[in-house]
C-alpha cells in the first residue's frame, strides 16, 4: 500500500533546508510519493533554491511522484516548480533574475551572458566587479559539465539592491567533487571536504586537460571582494568568508544516491561596491572581451543607440540604459561614443533619466570629456540639450557655473 510522505518547506536558504528535503524524498521513495507543503515557504535564496529545485528533479526523474500542496506566488516566480531551460527563447521572453535556470553545456555561455547583461543593466557595479563576475560564472557553469558527468546544471542570480550584493549559485546532481578526484587517481582525497580543499588549490583538477584555475579563481575573486563563498559537494561542505577557510564533511548529510548522485552546490556573493581585479586574483593579465566588443576599428569605444530600442520610451528602461553605461565607464573606458544614426526621436523621460541625470551626476566637465554624442538629428539634439539643461537647472548649487542654456552637447 502507498503512503504519502508530508513535509513542509517554511523557507529555502542554505545547506539545512537541501539536506531536510533531500532526506524526504529518500524516505518517500521507500514509502511511496511525497506532498511538500509550499504554502508558508519565504525566504527564498540561491543558495537553498537552486540545489533543491534540483533535487526534485532529480528524484522525479527518478519515479517519485511529487505533489505540491499551497503553491504561493513568490515560489511560482522563481520558476522552483519547473527550473526554465536556458534556451534562446525563454531568455529572451523570461525575467532572468530571481529564476531558477536549467541548462545544459551549449547553453552555458548564453546564460552566463543573460546573467551580466542583467546584472549590468540593474546595479551600479564598481571597477571590474563584472568582468571578475563574469569570469567567475563561466567557470562554474563549466565545471558542471566537465567533471560532474550531470547532464544539466541549474543556476541561479539575485541583486540585492539595498545592500548592493550579487547573490548567485549554481548546482548539480552529479558524482561530485570527491568522486571526480578518485576517478583521476592524480590527487587523493580521504574525504568529501579534503576534495573540495584540493578543488580550490591553483592548478589542481580532476582532469588532466584542464588548468584547475576555475574555482581557484573565484576564491581568490571573492577573497579580493571581501565577499563570501559557498562550496558543498556530498557529504563535505566548505566556507571562505573573511579571509579565512572553514568547513568539514558528515556522514549525516543525505545524499542524492550513495553512488553516482552525490551532488554540488557553488554559492557565493560579492559586493558590487567593492572595486576587484580579475588580473590581481588570477596574477595574470586578462582581456576585457567586453569592451573590446565595443571597439570600433579606431580604438574608440561605440555603442549605437538604436541598440537601446526597448530603452527609448519608458524611464525604468531608461534607468537600466544608464547603469549600463556607468559600469561601462567604472570598466575603464576612458571616453564612450552614443551614436544617434538612425535615432529620429527619442522621449523626453529617456534623455532625461540617461543624460540629464549623467550629466548632473557627474558635473558638466566629466560629462563632456567622458562622452561624444554624434549622429542626432535636430530634433533629437533639441530634446537631448533641453533634458540636460532643466537637470544642470536643478544642481546649479552644487554645481557652480553649471548655466547651459543654449549649449549643444553634439561632439
Amino acid at each position: 500500500m502507498t503512503s504519502v510522505i508530508n513535509f513542509t518547506m517554511r523557507s529555502m536558504s542554505g545547506a539545512p533546508d537541501t539536506n531536510g528535503l533531500v532526506a524526504a524524498c529518500n524516505q518517500a521513495l521507500k514509502t511511496g510519493s511525497l506532498a511538500v507543503n509550499i504554502a508558508n515557504t519565504r525566504a527564498i535564496y540561491p543558495n537553498g533554491a537552486v540545489p533543491m529545485a534540483a533535487a526534485l528533479e532529480y528524484f522525479r526523474g527518478s519515479g517519485l511522484n511529487i505533489s505540491f500542496v499551497g503553491v504561493n506566488e513568490e515560489v511560482t516566480r522563481t520558476k522552483f516548480l519547473h527550473p526554465l531551460q536556458a534556451t534562446q527563447r525563454n531568455i529572451a521572453r523570461n525575467t532572468i533574475g530571481n529564476t531558477i535556470w536549467r541548462y545544459n553545456e551549449g547553453e552555458a555561455s548564453q546564460l552566463c551572458n543573460a546573467f551580466i547583461d542583467m546584472l549590468e543593466e540593474n546595479a551600479r557595479c564598481e571597477t571590474g566587479v563584472i568582468d571578475s563576475l563574469n569570469w567567475c560564472l563561466f567557470e562554474v557553469l563549466d565545471n558542471v559539465f566537465q567533471h560532474s558527468r550531470a547532464e544539466h546544471g541549474y543556476a541561479m542570480i539575485q541583486i540585492h539592491r539595498k545592500n548592493r550584493w550579487c547573490t548567485v549559485a549554481v548546482s548539480d546532481c552529479g558524482i561530485g567533487i570527491h568522486r571526480s578526484f578518485a576517478e583521476n587517481q592524480v590527487y587523493h582525497a580521504q574525504t568529501a571536504y579534503e576534495a573540495i580543499m584540493l578543488a580550490v588549490q591553483e592548478k589542481v583538477t580532476s582532469k588532466s586537460k584542464n588548468m584547475g584555475n576555475g574555482l581557484y579563481g573565484l576564491m581568490r575573486v571573492i577573497g579580493l571582494n571581501k565577499g563570501e563563498l559557498r562550496i558543498r559537494s556530498g557529504r563535505g561542505w566548505l566556507e571562505y568568508r573573511d579571509g579565512k577557510i572553514s568547513g568539514d564533511h558528515s556522514y549525516s548529510v543525505p545524499l542524492l544516491d550513495l553512488n553516482d548522485h552525490h551532488g554540488t552546490t557553488v554559492d557565493w556573493q560579492l559586493d558590487l561596491s567593492k572595486e576587484v581585479s580579475l588580473a590581481e586574483a588570477l596574477s595574470f593579465p586578462e582581456p576585457n572581451l567586453r569592451l573590446e566588443a565595443i571597439e570600433d576599428e579606431s580604438g574608440e569605444h561605440r555603442i549605437s543607440v538604436l541598440d537601446f530600442e526597448d530603452g527609448l520610451g519608458t524611464r525604468r528602461s531608461a534607468e537600466q540604459v544608464r547603469i549600463k553605461l556607468v559600469n561601462l565607464l567604472n570598466a575603464g573606458i576612458p571616453r564612450l561614443i552614443l551614436d544617434f544614426s538612425g535615432v529620429n526621436v527619442v522621449s523626453s523621460s529617456f534623455a532625461d533619466e540617461v543624460l540629464g541625470k549623467l550629466a548632473l551626476e557627474m558635473g558638466i566637465t566629466s560629462f563632456v570629456n567622458r562622452f561624444n554624442l554624434e549622429g542626432m538629428t535636430n530634433t533629437v539634439m533639441t530634446i537631448v540639450n533641453r533634458a540636460i539643461s532643466q537637470r544642470l537647472a536643478e544642481g546649479d548649487d552644487r554645481i557652480p557655473g553649471s548655466s547651459t542654456r543654449g549649449d549643444s552637447y553634439e561632439r
